[in-house]
């Protein structure tokens, strides 16, 4: 039986079109898991990413003929879903092949992802055991009613198999394989990395904090937090150096620095062993502290980028983030001492905002003086605690799924006059932060080699031609 994964394109927004830019990600490690498991269960198993591809409905079709899998995969995130939907009938239509849908858009609202796609079967949670015990008993020509994690069609009637447990023990599910990807194809975008080729990592499952109004992951994890060892960390990356000469890596987990504990136990480590790999990751701006964030940076952390979503302290309340202003402030504080760069996201449109609020915390963002920051739009997810809260606090509305980018104003809070006050608001966040010559100039004094110069010339070149794009309504 053969089982062929496609990865949508981001930026896509209809079937027949083909994507424009093709730097600024890396390898999904949640498909390479799912496909280790079932390779190593004995199946045929391929990856398609199209955001490396630049096909159209003709070449995507002519590509499934070629491989004629029994089984096509798709990760669903929210907006993508018009692209997967739309492709999902096309493949349908042409093709006598099993389509299953997972991820968490599809595990959120699993029964309008299964009605509405046309998919044969909606995967919910981790899907590594559902999909192999799946794909299993279709083998068989068996029908999987006793599959757990798993919504299906039964003639017209959507039926759930029932919840499946979450796996407690990271470590038993194998390293996933990057044999799946074209890995030295893969580049972020030029200010994400020092050296090339680099590749992303996830050592976590879940958040052990897991109350953050617009966050999925309490909803997707049921506040159960897991990491595997880092003995198993450790034997993954020496895996990427060997195979892949992989000189960095991009941790995506939600909160690296979550046990600082094994944080240090993890820098121990490739200290001991001599691991030439420089890193970056995300964390929690009240989880660090000024010791761990030294080790850190003596391991080859180079950058730590921080979610502080506001400056208003009582914004953080009202969407529960858990941390004070002052938190932050240490936070920056401490790993530029430490020689990391420290990136900060916010977010304007938060549920009680005023646009002197939005000031507020452009103002907090250039006090703390960030290497790089993003100032987003309030998108609330369905699923997240956010979701309800915005449908109380001002005037919630998108036409498609394929508006929640974190770009558009979906939602408009009460203390805005419209969508258009909103997005100038953003502008000038931008504006204000990235045009000031104070910045400029450190941002110079930042280069020191000649691949940090080309580096930044690139990045200059992309954002010319994502604005061309954009003036094109591409």
């Amino acid at each position: 039986m053969k089982i062929l994964f496609i990865i949508p394109p981001f930026g896509v927004r209809n079937i027949h079109g083909k994507i424009k830019v093709k730097i600024g990600f890396l390898p999904l490690i949640g498909i390479a898991s799912l496909a280790t498991v079932l390779k190593k269960g004995g199946y045929n198993v391929k990856v398609l990413d199209l955001q490396l591809y630049n096909y159209g409905l003709k070449e995507l079709i002519d590509y499934v003929k070629d491989y004629s899998p029994d089984i096509i995969g798709f990760p669903l995130l929210t907006p993508l879903v018009p692209y997967v939907f739309e492709l999902v009938k096309e493949i349908k239509r042409q093709f006598p092949v099993k389509v299953v849908l997972g991820g968490p858009h599809a595990t959120i609202l699993p029964e309008d992802t299964l009605g509405e796609s046309g998919a044969d079967y909606v995967v919910v949670g981790e899907g590594e055991y559902t999909l192999l015990d799946l794909v299993k008993e279709l083998d068989k020509g068996q029908e999987p009613t006793r599959v757990k994690g798993l919504w299906y069609r039964d003639r017209e009637k959507a039926v759930f198999t029932g919840k499946r447990e979450l796996i407690r023990n990271l470590d038993e599910l194998p390293i996933p394989s990057r044999e799946f990807y074209e890995v030295k194809r893969y580049v972020p975008y030029p200010n994400q990395y020092r050296r090339l080729p680099t590749t992303s990592m996830v050592t976590s499952r879940g958040c052990l904090y897991g109350k953050c109004a617009f966050c999925l992951e309490s909803v997707l994890s049921g506040h159960v937090y897991r990491r595997m060892s880092v003995a198993q960390a450790i034997e993954e990356i020496r895996y990427l150096q060997r195979d892949y000469g992989i000189r960095e890596i991009t941790f995506y987990d939600d909160e690296f620095v979550m046990e600082r504990n094994w944080v240090e136990e993890f820098c121990d480590a490739l200290k001991k062993e001599k691991i030439d790999i420089k890193w970056s990751c995300y964390a929690r701006a009240n989880m660090v502290t000024r010791p761990l964030l030294k080790k850190m940076a003596s391991a080859g952390c180079w950058n730590i980028f921080y979610g502080l979503e506001s400056g208003n302290q009582e914004l953080l309340n009202i969407i529960k983030k858990g941390q004070k202003l002052q938190h932050m402030r240490d936070a920056i504080k401490w790993t530029r001492e430490a020689g990391i760069e420290a990136r900060g996201s916010f977010i304007f449109g938060l549920p009680g905002e005023i646009p002197e609020m939005a000031l507020e915390t452009i103002r907090f963002a250039l006090s703390l003086d960030l290497d790089y920051g993003v100032f987003n739009l309030c998108t609330p997810y369905p699923g997240t605690i956010l979701y309800e809260m915005c449908r109380e606090y001002g005037n919630f509305s998108a036409n498609s799924y394929d508006e929640y980018t974190c770009m558009k104003p979906i939602f408009l809070p009460v203390g805005y006059k419209n969508r258009e006050q909103l997005l100038k608001m953003q502008k000038f966040g931008y504006r204000k932060f990235y045009f000031r010559l104070g910045y400029i100039l450190k941002s110079i004094k930042r280069i020191n080699s000649w691949s940090e110069l080309k580096g930044h010339f690139k990045g200059l070149l992309f954002l010319i031609k994502m604005r061309a794009l954009k003036n094109r309504g591409v």
